[in-house]
This record gives C-alpha cells, structure tokens and sequence, in this order.
C-alpha cells in the first residue's frame, strides 16, 4: 500500500513528473471554480439578506395592518393592546403621507412624509447625522438628499387632502428641517421625510393609521395570533411586498441556474483534465502493464492520484474563499460605494462541504471511467498511439 501511495503521489505533484504542470492546472481550475461558486453564492444570499432586512425594518415591518379609527389615541391604544400579544417584540402606529417637496433651490421631489411611533429596532436602523430626528415639531432629511435639504432649510410641502366642497384639494405646509438621518437602504432614504406621528397629525387631521408590528416569532404564526385576537387585515411583508416576492424567487431562481451552469463548467474541467492528464500517462500504464502490473493496481493509483490533485485544489479553494471573505471588510466601503448596501458576507460550511464533496466525488468517477477505458486498449496501441480514445 505504501509503494501505492508513493506511486500515486509522484504521478500528481513530484517534481521528477514531468505531467506536473497539469496537475498543478487541474487543482489551479478547481480552485477558482469553487471559489467563483462560493463567492457569488455569499453576494447572492447577502443581497438578498439586506433587502429583506430593511423591508422588515424600514419600510413594511414584519406585519402590519390598517387601524379602523381615524383617531391617533384610539390607533395607539390598539397597537398596545396588539404589543402585548404573544410573539410581538413590539407594536406601534405609523402614517405615510405622499408629498411633492419644493426646496429654496427651486428643485422639486416626489417623496413621503413618514411619521411614526419609533420603536428601539427602528431607532437601531435610524442612524441621527446631525441633529435628533424624532423631537416634536422637528422634521427629518436624509444624507442621500442634504447637497438640497440641509438643517435650517425651509421647504414646502404639498399634499392632498380632504376638501369641504371638492372631494380632495391640494394643500400647503413649509416647515423647516431639523434633524439629518442615514440608513442602510438607499432607497428609503431617497424618498422619505421623517417625523414623530403628532408633527405629521399637526401638518394634517387626514392621516390614515396603520399599525406596525414586529414579530420575535415566526411571522405566519405571529399573524395567526393576532387574527384570532380579533384584527382583521393582518399582512406580512410578503404579502405587502408581493410584487418584490415574486421578483426576487424569480431572481433567485436565475440565480441558481447560473450557479448549476458553473457547477456544471467545474465538472466539465474536472472530467476534460482528468482525461487529458491520463492520456498524458498513457504510455506509463502500458509500461507497468508490460512489467506484470495488476490492472486494479493501476486503476487505483491512478484515482488516488485524481484524489490527490481534487483534494489539494479544493482546499484551496476554499482557503481562498476565507481568505476573500476575511479582506472583505476592508473593501466593504468600496462596494458600498458601488451599489448603496452594506452587505455581511457569510459562508456557510454545509454549502461549502457539499459542493467539494460533489465536485470530489465527480473527478474521482471520471478518474475511474477514463481509467477502465484506458486499461481495456491494447498495450502496443497505448506505446504507438499518441491518443487511443
């Protein structure tokens, strides 16, 4: 066994192999395959992650539903009563209100006002640039739009409401801007104004009050919870968002289609430089078959070789890809630049783990193959021929 070991061994890496290029290849592709694979299966899973983190923080909670009153002090009283519901971390009433902003440099912008009750997770997500958001009376700008709106800035907003003799007329109100904040989701903060729930009821009494709520449970269960408390209307984040569900299974399935297509790239490498390295040996195993050398002999030193090469490759692909996922923080602001997220990059061992035992599995089967077929050519065919197959 141990002139099996060296036999294969020298046949992968020892320098007095003169096919120890190819194996260095072979393990140099599939470590970059899996790298590749591991990589771009963290970015996705990441992407996706913070999207849905700041939906659920931000902008549709984990559930929500419309308070039936028009009074905010009634809208709150239910919100306490849905907060003390097993599986609510916490329960609060908010409004929108869709505004058109007129700055002192005469540019416009659609956005909303957002008032809200903040909640401890909220103010975790809201981060205070400069001044404090949720003082009474003081209205929040965002860091994406402070080169137009900055503190001390009067702005006009205007807005719909109800009218005495027309069914809604426009409405005026400028206020002045108090308070800076950034988040993590661009988007958010592009088109979103903040105050308190009682500045935004004292710009307008036609507010229509929503309930937010967020869930230390499982969110189905938490809505099954608050259904048979007696709400009516309840709706998770998946269902407000259906629309952006929908795209990101289908995004998640394209996803995943690319990653097979690069499983399936690896794999071909895998098996057309396992093939080719055994063509490139094909005159030594008709010499050690000359020589009275079992065929299981050559068959299994020729798979431990393949072993070998796989095995070396894909540590360090995966030594790569901690490598890359340790560097990352510093690129971290880079990338923030470049798509507007901050993105915690995972690895996880189980994906990890399965894909190189795949792709192990895989090159020791093709080994295998190759091997059987090579061993069943004749000996003078392997001395004369360049390639028998």
């Amino acid at each position: 066994m141990s002139i099996l070991l060296r036999l294969s061994s020298r046949y992968a890496f020892s320098r007095q192999n003169r096919h120890r290029s190819s194996s260095i290849r072979i393990a140099l592709g599939l470590a970059l395959g899996l790298f590749a694979i591991v990589m771009v299966l963290s970015f996705m899973q990441a992407l996706q992650a913070n999207q849905f983190k700041d939906i659920r923080t931000l902008e549709s909670f984990d559930l929500q539903l419309d308070a039936p009153t028009h009074t905010l002090g009634e809208a709150r009283s239910i919100a306490a009563a849905i907060g003390a519901l097993e599986g609510t971390e916490a329960a609060f009433v908010w409004a929108d209100l869709p505004i058109i902003i007129q700055g002192e440099g005469g540019r416009t912008i659609s956005a909303r006002m957002r008032g809200i009750d903040a909640s401890e997770r909220l103010l975790e997500a809201v981060k205070s640039y400069r001044g404090t958001i949720f003082d009474e009376g003081i209205i929040a700008s965002s860091w994406a739009n402070s080169l137009w709106i900055d503190i001390g800035n009067q702005i006009t907003l205007t807005f719909l409401r109800r009218g005495r003799q027309a069914t809604i007329v426009p409405a005026s109100k400028i206020v002045e801007v108090g308070a800076i904040y950034y988040t993590s989701s661009w988007e958010f903060d592009q088109t979103t104004l903040l105050c308190s729930l009682d500045t935004l009821a004292a710009l307008t009494d036609d507010l229509d009050f929503r309930i937010g709520v967020y869930a230390d449970a499982d969110v189905k269960r938490v809505k099954e919870i608050i259904s048979d408390a007696g709400y009516a209307g309840v709706m998770t984040y998946q269902e407000v968002n259906a629309a952006l569900w929908g795209a990101m299974e289908l995004e998640q399935r394209m996803m995943t289609l690319m990653l097979l297509l690069m499983i399936i790239i690896v794999l071909v490498h895998a098996y057309s430089s396992t093939r080719r390295l055994l063509l490139a040996k094909q005159r030594e195993v008709a010499m050690l078959m000359t020589m009275g050398e079992r065929r299981k002999t050559i068959r299994l030193a020729f798979v431990l070789q393949s072993f070998f090469v796989s095995v070396l490759g894909l540590a360090f692909g995966i030594g790569l890809s901690y490598g890359a996922l340790a560097l990352y923080p510093h690129l971290s602001a880079m990338i923030y630049r470049r798509i507007g997220a901050h993105l915690v990059l995972v690895i996880e061992a189980q994906q990890v783990i399965g894909l190189s035992l795949g792709i192990l599995a895989f090159s020791l089967i093709s080994t295998l193959l190759a091997i059987r077929r090579l061993l069943s050519a004749d000996i003078m065919e392997m001395f004369v021929y360049e390639e028998i197959y």
